[in-house]
């Protein structure tokens, strides 16, 4: 019989054996968290990467110890193998877990230890503390500025500004109804979500970025006779800062949801959308008429020389009704007088006006109002082309994982122009580096320099990150040559869109300050938004920033080989 028993012994050995290896891999859940909590996934997300033990209980509700956050954060930048930093507490004993994070985490400047020297392992950490602990730690810190406004309004004095704005717009927390509660306990679930979206995409909140400062207009005030608040961010509950009256004009220099970033005495505010309706034109402004007065010594631009003769050059007439006039400035004797789309041949060029043979003999005509098109050679040869890569200096424009709108828009910029002058272009950049420059300067730079076509690049970003695409603006407001802005405008976007393989948001007509305070064909270009994965890639891949360039050019080449 004692064989037997053996035997018997074995198989259940064998058994359970062969049992075990299911039970353990079964997936980790602590106890005291069911999944239908918000946090259930980010807080086994972290358990997983070994920031929190695996035991039994997560106790979501406790509020969480300095220790606690200390060793979290030390483990989840994997700061915890550099060797334990001889720092003094009169609270914490060396060679103890508490000790070993504490040191770390203040070494690393993730926290302070207290004026008595001490860190105070088992206190309960504020809201305000923790948010700056992070924001070193995942390097989330961002200043105050246009493009980044303080949105969590009882953070304005703190000396932790600039770590929680960081937050808000890494897309770890939102604050509750536009408050951050600084003095706040926080909870371990709390601080567990906090982690997990600081660590990976997928847990970040969606961020509403405002609108950038290329997409100007001019709005104006429709209270009803009561005074409109300018307040210092996109809320109710953001500072009032200034106000304006029923009936007043200001530029629109960008948008977050339903407010407007406005310029007010030189400052930035927003304003509410519902209490303005969109003008065409400051009251201030010149609109272009067919022909402006020229400046009685009009000085030549340093820049670029005027071509020279050229008897196969061709100009078709962009105005409705263009006058030909006895000497070259918009004072002298009309002699004739020239139709919509009507084709003459241009003798020679000087700055803005052009020499034509008419019937009634040599005449002159302003070259704003006509297409110069060659008859012979490269489309593109001798055509005064100004490429204005949006944003630079101190304006980033959009960004996204440290890519800036700016050097995404310059790197394509600098590709356009060489491919440009390879074809015998006049080509101006208004910035060829990391310098600033208003819209104002940007315009006047074109203008001085007898510009004939005039291309802006930007890229877009939108608070979803479905928003995908390219679309070109043009500006039918003012912009005297908004019929060879719109065809422009499709030549580019049509290539793009087929090259890039860009989804199509079209051609659309827009009050942007750049193409409508310009008097010839002049287009605004939005590669593709920064805030979707699949332009992001495209964006800020050396590979696509040549097959922009060629997009663009091509559509140039196209735009001047059309009659």
């Amino acid at each position: 019989m004692k064989p037997v028993k053996w035997a018997t012994v074995a198989l259940l050995i064998f058994a359970l054996v062969s049992i075990a290896p299911v039970h353990s891999s079964a997936k980790f859940q602590f106890s005291d968290i069911s999944p239908d909590k918000e946090y259930y996934e980010q807080v086994h997300y972290i358990a997983d990467l070994g920031i929190v033990n695996k035991v039994e209980k997560f106790n979501p509700g406790d509020n969480l110890t300095r220790a606690q956050a200390a060793k979290m954060l030390v483990i989840a930048t994997k700061k915890d193998k550099i060797p334990t930093p001889a720092v003094q507490f009169k609270d914490l004993k060396p060679n103890t877990e508490q000790y070993e994070y504490a040191s770390r985490a203040v070494e690393l400047g993730f926290f302070k230890k207290n004026a008595d020297g001490s860190f105070k392992p088992n206190e309960k950490i504020k809201r305000a503390e923790m948010g700056y602990a992070l924001s070193v730690a995942f390097n989330l810190s961002e200043k105050i500025t246009v493009d980044r406004p303080l949105m969590l309004t009882d953070m304005k004095n703190s000396p932790y500004t600039e770590q929680i704005n960081g937050l808000y717009y890494g897309g770890v927390t939102q604050g509750d109804e536009g408050k951050f509660l600084p003095n706040n306990y926080l909870t371990r679930s709390q601080f567990a979500l906090f982690v997990a979206r600081a660590l990976n995409d997928k847990y970040k909140l969606p961020v509403k970025l405002p609108e950038q400062t290329s997409h100007a207009y001019y709005a104006k005030v429709k209270t009803g006779g009561v005074n409109l608040n300018v307040r210092s961010h996109p809320a109710v509950t953001g500072d009032i800062v200034g106000k304006l009256n029923d009936g007043d004009i200001v530029e629109v220099i960008g948008q977050a949801g339903d407010w407007l970033l406005i310029l007010l005495d030189g400052k930035n505010g927003y304003i509410h959308s519902d209490y303005t309706v969109e003008v065409s034109v400051n009251p201030g402004d010149d609109v272009a008429t067919e022909e402006p007065n020229e400046p009685e010594e009009p000085t030549p631009p340093t820049e670029v020389e005027p071509p020279s003769n050229n008897s196969k050059l061709i100009g078709k007439v962009t105005a409705s009704s263009l006058n030909v006039r006895k000497q070259a400035n918009a004072t002298s004797e009309i002699i004739d007088k020239l139709k919509l789309g009507q084709q003459v041949d241009v003798l020679a060029l000087n700055g803005n006006w052009a020499t034509i043979k008419t019937n009634a003999g040599t005449g002159y005509i302003h070259k704003n109002y006509i297409k110069l098109i060659n008859q012979s050679g490269n489309p593109l040869k001798d055509r005064i082309i100004v490429l204005d890569a949006g944003h630079g200096g101190k304006d980033p424009g959009t960004s996204k994982s440290g890519v800036t709108e700016k050097a995404i828009v310059l790197d394509i910029s600098k590709r356009l122009e060489q491919k440009l002058k390879n074809a015998g272009a006049k080509v101006l950049m208004t910035r060829s580096n990391d310098s600033y420059l208003t819209l104002e300067q940007r315009t006047e730079f074109a203008k001085k320099n007898y510009v004939e076509a005039f291309v802006s690049i930007h890229v877009n970003s939108a608070s979803s990150t479905s928003a995908k695409g390219t679309e070109v603006y043009y500006d039918s407001s003012l912009n005297p040559n908004a019929a060879e802005s719109k065809a422009l405008a499709q030549k580019i976007q049509n290539n793009i869109v087929k090259q890039a393989n860009m989804a199509d948001r079209g051609v659309r007509d827009q009050r942007f300050y750049v193409i409508r305070n310009n008097n010839v064909a002049s287009v605004l270009i939005e590669l593709g938004f920064i805030t979707n994965s699949e332009d992001f890639k495209k964006l800020s891949s050396s590979q696509y920033a040549e097959i922009y360039a060629e997009a663009i050019y091509q559509g140039l080449v196209q735009y001047y080989s059309a009659p």
